[in-house]
């Protein structure tokens, strides 16, 4: 349940925020006229990720056996990509309020309706794709309750980023997004280490002589309450083969070395 209420709380805080500075500027410059392109963007931006998941949810169904694990091998993959993307992309943006008002005042200036329409639909698609994408493949890794996490993380995420903008409560929301980097980071790791299981369950990688590299399940076995659990939002595998390890300890530590290149170019741009 932590894991979807955090991705969606996360995701839908994104979305509010973009929605919630487009709808003050429109409001601040007396372009109140616009605000129903706003909420059109909104609508087909919900709409669309309910579609998404509900192919998905059908695509899925009509595998079977060592088809299914190749493709919930694949959509492991696919999933902590869109993440690895997520975490960056928030990373970079240092002016992500002024850049929007930028696009919404020059869509305004020029009449285009249909600009903040797509501006909007793409902003609210972009964290559903995340986010449907994200709570099937943590499904498929054995997440339950996660229907009562996400709404919870949906309720709350609303409430902050409407008090933000209605009550101008003053928030460090840096500190928010770095902390669930952090969990979404070790999230997508986990997501990585599931893919690679799934597909040495299958053969297409190879399970070498020496694998566990290591056995613990004296001490934490990972079919346990907390092994499972710290399994289904980690990756944590009390017998971890050495492709698992490797490509879990590789993704973190590329992640976090993109992340602090990224830093020193945009230290360089100053």
């Amino acid at each position: 349940m932590f894991s979807s209420l955090l991705i969606t709380f996360r995701e839908t805080l994104e979305a509010a925020l973009v929605v919630g500075i487009v709808l003050t500027f429109l409001t601040k410059t007396n372009q109140v006229l616009f605000k129903k392109f706003v909420w059109q963007g909104v609508g087909l931006g919900v709409l669309l990720s309910i579609i998404l998941a509900f192919v998905l949810e059908a695509f899925f169904g009509g595998f079977e056996g060592r088809t299914e694990e190749i493709f919930e091998g694949i959509l492991m993959f696919i999933t902590a990509g869109f993440l690895t993307w997520m975490i960056m992309w928030v990373h970079k943006q240092k002016d992500i309020a002024k850049n929007l008002k930028e696009k919404v005042a020059l869509h305004a200036k020029k009449g285009y309706g249909i600009g903040i329409i797509f501006l909007v639909t793409s902003s609210v698609f972009r964290e559903g794709i995340e986010t449907v994408l994200y709570l099937k493949a943590s499904s498929l890794a054995g997440v339950t309750n996660q229907l009562t996490g996400a709404v919870i993380g949906i309720i709350t995420a609303l409430i902050l980023g409407y008090s933000l903008f209605r009550f101008a409560i003053k928030v460090n929301l840096s500190i928010v997004f770095n902390v669930t980097s952090v969990f979404l980071l070790l999230f997508a790791a986990g997501l990585v280490g599931h893919g690679v299981h799934e597909f040495q369950e299958v053969g297409i990688i190879p399970i070498f002589s020496f694998d566990p590299l290591w056995n613990i399940s004296n001490i934490l076995d990972h079919s346990s309450i907390l092994g499972s659990f710290l399994r289904v939002l980690f990756g944590y595998t009390s017998k971890p083969t050495f492709v698992e390890f490797f490509s879990y300890a590789t993704y973190i530590s590329l992640v976090l070395l993109i992340q602090k290149l990224t830093d020193q170019k945009l230290k360089g741009l100053r």
